[in-house]
């Protein structure tokens, strides 16, 4: 079977470390995204984390993220025809 290359998620950053990734999937019946949202930060020893977990003053920041990353995959997917009305 042949190797499929693996794909980097768009990422799409919201404030407070809040980042949304979308992952493109596809099968033959088609295209899709799913979206996962954490927080970045830096642990005690300096190195890079992430985090599913949020406090209150992120929760805005992860509808944000989520809110952007909703206009992106739309803005990717559109199939928009023009009206000739």
């Amino acid at each position: 079977m042949a190797k499929q290359k693996k794909q980097k998620p768009i990422r799409i950053k919201a404030g407070r470390g809040v980042v949304a990734k979308l992952w493109r999937n596809s099968n033959k019946n088609g295209e899709w995204f799913n979206v996962t949202i954490t927080r970045i930060y830096k642990d005690d020893d300096g190195d890079f984390q992430d985090s599913e977990s949020f406090s209150r003053d992120d929760l805005l920041q992860v509808a944000y993220a989520a809110n952007k990353a909703f206009d992106h995959i739309i803005n990717l997917t559109d199939d928009v025809e023009d009206d000739d009305e």
